[in-house]
């Protein structure tokens, strides 16, 4: 049965209000018969499409021209469209406040007479930072309904076409002849199997059980043999009271998109051949940090197949700190500016050893949603980095000759000129009074005590130079075995302070059950010696030093105090720098060396060595042995 004219007008008008689009009609003289609520919706018009009707268009038109970016061109442009009565497609407009629209223009011929217009507006703005990464769709309608570039059909409760339009089947007979008849009945006319008549049935029926759109995508093959592609979506019509009323269902032709999504694959399974290819490791994440992909190399350097990893978050990329990544990766996403911070990763490979990789990121686009992708590169820069290393050491090592040389060249110029001075004074006096006759047992003693004391002072100054000499040349080994710490602190002390020449005496405490601990000998008495040298020498006239040792499972504590001078703290920063000496040591001897090798004996020890100075109430020094057990 064949709808009545005005139901088929109600019904058109109806599915003129659902479609997506913003439509408007408007007579001949430009007066409005009809616009849809996704017109009022699109323009911000605070009445119904009811209440517009007959509204002057052309007033309307120069009222909304503020909206648009351009509004003479606006205004302009809907007069030159208008002269010329052609038909106007996918036609951009940009507003002012930063959305972009598609214009649709038609002008309404009926057996050659110009009767009125047809507007239609769309947003563009989503689709428009999309369309480099897909082809262009088909035009989406060309007239109201039988012109757009859709399918569109209504069907009633029995899956009983009420209405097609023109893009669906073009012939106007067959058209009508489906007309309360079913796909099944049009597979049978045209001879085709049902099976697309299968799924478009399942389709309406899940679409009615579920109240809502059921979206499916259906190929098949047109009349030129080739394969097509239709995203098709049902949307079931509901009266007030629940009762089906009808279907509506549209269908976009998405061949070309399937196409470039066969492309966009073609392309993935290229890039992931050649990245297997690289002896780089590639790691592929996407907008989520979840790792969609890593290459051969990742697996060949972590031993970690890359099947455990897919799927799985940035932190579990076998390197460590990834918030760096991360961050740089949240910098791209606000500036668009792809920058990689300065970072070389130590990771081990699967065979144990550290090696050193840098790192680098290139964003990328993935898929027909426009998500962005970031393809991580790990480069092997072991070899670079232990040369760049080697080579630090080398200029550092060039540095701290360069200073000793420096050093040394005032040490001649000033502190064995002292020395000199005096040995050469005491001299000229033994000399004077010699030739005189007139040398004293007393005067003989004073002035050779004056000349081995210097002497003693270049000697002990040469063997430290020396001494330094040695450590720079690499020809200083470290030679510990289990031995008695205390026994040495007790032997050093008694050979050389007790007393001391002032005649105070260090006083020595033990803590803890002793045992044997591992230290190269030489170096420790070198280390002992020298500060406990420095805590009577900067502490004269004050209370005597101590020293306390204190064993532990894993080793010993020393701990040296005196209650001298102290240091300045701005001089702590530069205590075991070569030739540092602290500001408020006026006239008492020192070169400034023996903390420098204190340091490097320290260190060959693998202990470390804390100073807590405070000016005129003394120096404690820490020396921590952390060595296993003999």
């Amino acid at each position: 049965m064949i709808l009545k004219e005005d139901k088929l007008q109600a019904q058109l008008n109806f599915v003129l209000n659902k479609i997506p689009f913003a439509v408007l009609m408007e007579s001949y003289d430009r007066k409005l018969q009809f616009v849809n609520q996704n017109f009022c919706q699109l323009f911000n018009i605070p009445l119904s499409p009811e209440q517009l009707i007959g509204f002057d268009c052309k007033v309307a038109a120069s009222q909304s021209a503020s909206m648009f970016s351009n509004p003479s061109l606006f205004i302009s442009r809907i007069d030159e469209i208008l002269k010329n009565e052609e038909f106007v497609s996918h036609e951009l407009m940009e507003l002012a406040d930063g959305r972009v629209f598609l214009r649709d223009y038609l002008p309404i011929i009926n057996e050659g007479v110009h009767e009125g217009h047809v507007w239609i507006y769309y947003d563009y703005t989503e689709a428009r930072t999309m369309e480099y990464h897909s082809m262009h769709l088909k035009k989406f309608y060309e007239q109201i309904l039988n012109h757009i570039p859709a399918d569109i059909a209504v069907w009633n409760k029995k899956h009983q076409y009420v209405y097609i339009n023109q893009t669906a089947i073009k012939d106007a007979q067959l058209r009508e002849w489906l007309i309360n008849k079913d796909d099944y009945d049009f597979a049978q006319y045209r001879g085709k199997d049902t099976h697309f008549a299968d799924v478009r049935r399942n389709a309406f029926n899940e679409a009615i059980t579920t109240q809502s759109v059921y979206e499916f995508l259906e190929d098949g093959v047109n009349r030129e043999g080739q394969l097509k592609y239709n995203l098709r979506r049902f949307q079931p019509i509901f009266k007030e009271n629940g009762e089906l009323e009808f279907v509506v269902g549209y269908g976009m032709d998405v061949t070309s998109l399937k196409k470039t999504e066969e492309y966009a694959r073609q392309k993935d399974i290229t890039f992931a051949k050649v990245a297997d290819l690289l002896d780089v490791v590639v790691i592929v994440i996407d907008h989520h940090y979840q790792i969609v992909f890593a290459n051969a190399a990742y697996e060949s350097f972590f031993g970690i197949p890359t099947s455990q990893i897919i799927g799985k978050g940035i932190d579990d990329i076998a390197i460590e700190d990834t918030s760096i990544i991360k961050k740089d990766i949240e910098l791209y996403q606000q500036s668009q500016f792809a920058q990689h911070t300065a970072k070389v990763y130590q990771v081990k490979d699967k065979y144990g050893m550290t090696k050193y990789f840098s790192y680098s990121f290139t964003p990328y686009v993935q898929g027909k949603a426009g998500n962005i992708n970031y393809a991580i590169f790990l480069s092997d820069v072991s070899d670079q980095y232990y040369a760049v290393s080697e080579l630090q050491k080398i200029i550092d090592k060039e540095r701290r000759l360069n200073e000793l040389k420096s050093g040394f060249v005032n040490i001649v110029s000033h502190e064995m000129r002292t020395p000199m001075s005096v040995i050469q004074s005491s001299a000229e006096i033994l000399e004077m009074l010699n030739e005189a006759d007139r040398v004293t047992k007393p005067q003989l003693e004073l002035h050779l005590s004056r000349i081995i004391n210097e002497v003693k002072g270049m000697e002990s100054l040469m063997q430290e130079l020396l001494l330094i000499s040695k450590i720079e040349g690499g020809k200083m080994e470290y030679r510990p075995y289990p031995q008695n710490i205390t026994e040495l602190v007790t032997n050093i002390i008694a050979t050389n302070f007790e007393p001391y020449q002032d005649g105070r005496r260090v006083e020595l405490r033990i803590k803890g059950e002793e045992h044997l601990v591992y230290f190269d000998k030489l170096m420790m008495t070198h280390i002992l010696k020298n500060l406990i040298e420095n805590a009577f020498k900067y502490s004269v006239n004050r209370q005597s030093p101590v020293i306390r040792l204190r064993y532990h499972s894993n080793g010993v504590s020393i701990l040296i105090k005196d209650f001298g001078i102290g240091i300045p703290e701005k001089d702590l920063p530069n205590l075991f720098k070569a030739f540092a000496r602290a500001s408020n040591v006026e006239g008492i001897k020192g070169t400034g060396l023996g903390l420098l090798v204190v340091k490097y004996f320290v260190d060959s020890h693998k202990a470390s060595i804390q100073v807590k100075s405070k000016q005129n109430q003394g120096t404690s020094v820490l020396l921590e042995l952390n060595h296993h057990d003999a």
